[in-house]
């Protein structure tokens, strides 16, 4: 549900909120960015990509691949629960932010397969993300970057 209101703080200003047009028109009406132009898609990431509405971390740089679908893809979420899923009319899967409702993009269950992917990697991966029943491939989160906020791991 899109019209689902967010957490908001004592003086009712919503957290993280953007005024981004862009962002707000892919975020809470559910359009598509244009495919190659984020800077998410390009480039290697060692952190967490948050919800750019609401800030619930989402995905994290170890899901990320590079599927050539022209968005920021990932394999997996970050957590479980994090993100939602709602059928279209097309058939297609929305993945939503659970937190707020906002559109993030589509899943595909044509990601890339298991045996390609770290093995503590994919035994940690969330068992609420979608799965083909064959188990042959993992799903693709097709992502727009303008749904997401990138945040950089501390240094240790």
């Amino acid at each position: 549900n899109v019209t689902a209101e967010p957490e908001t703080t004592k003086n009712n200003t919503i957290k993280g909120q953007t005024w981004n047009p862009l962002r707000l028109g892919v975020l809470r009406l559910g359009l598509t960015e244009p495919s190659m132009t984020s800077r998410l898609n390009y480039g290697k990431y060692n952190g967490d990509f948050n919800c750019a509405y609401c800030g619930q971390i989402l995905f994290d740089s170890a899901g990320k691949y590079d599927s050539g679908s022209g968005w920021p893809s990932f394999w997996r979420t970050a957590e479980a629960d994090s993100v939602s899923y709602k059928q279209e009319w097309d058939g297609r899967l929305e993945a939503q932010c659970k937190k707020c409702s906002s559109h993030l993009g589509h899943v595909f269950l044509d990601g890339p397969r298991p045996n390609s992917v770290p093995e503590e990697t994919l035994e940690a991966s969330p068992e609420s993300d979608p799965r083909r029943s064959d188990g042959r491939y993992l799903p693709r989160f097709c992502v727009n970057g303008a749904s997401l906020n990138y945040k950089q791991r501390e240094e240790s």
